[in-house]
């Protein structure tokens, strides 16, 4: 099997299991919160990660603010590929990055402005502005790793097109459902 046919099986796989995860409410949720200084953690590791996409460092933390998103009781995030014009679906091999980047952003808004967690389009094009953050340092890091779909994005938003775009592609996505 090529490379790109297990990248792009891993990439559809991590894209189910983040729709899965962030829309299921644990069971224990009903009544308990998560604690500030985990949402305050949250919010700093999506930060760090915003800006240093790539560093090995932040592994661990990375894996700690998917579980914590996972389990946490009162922040939820919709992951929807479209907003992202494609890219998730390529066999762009920052892939798993970009996604991570892309919910962790949604989340922090939400956890930094309650009042965006009734407003779905601010929340993906949080996520979508996070992303192309990370995408940059990505570049930063590594110029040659480009995506012409995430190229495709920043020149959107250059141009001041990228909150219509997004608007767009997330009503697509809930056609879907």
């Amino acid at each position: 099997m090529s490379n790109h046919r297990i990248g792009l099986r891993r990439t559809r796989a991590l894209i189910g299991a983040l729709a899965l995860i962030c829309s299921l409410t644990p069971a224990a949720a009903a009544d308990t919160g998560s604690s500030p200084e985990d949402r305050a953690r949250f919010v700093s590791i999506t930060q760090k990660l915003e800006q240093s996409p790539l560093s090995s460092v932040l592994q661990a933390d990375r894996a700690w603010a998917m579980r914590w998103l996972t389990e946490a009781p009162d922040v939820s995030v919709t992951v929807c590929a479209d907003p992202l014009a494609g890219v998730i679906m390529s066999d762009y091999r920052f892939n798993p990055e970009i996604l991570a980047q892309y919910t962790f952003a949604m989340a922090a808004l939400v956890i930094e402005h309650p009042e965006a967690a009734s407003d779905p389009i601010t929340q993906q094009l949080a996520g979508v502005e996070g992303a192309l953050n990370a995408y940059r340092a990505i570049l930063r890091d590594e110029p040659q790793a480009k995506a012409p779909e995430l190229d495709g994005l920043l020149q959107r938003q250059g141009h001041g097109g990228l909150a219509d775009f997004v608007r767009k592609a997330f009503a697509r996505c809930s056609k879907k459902k």
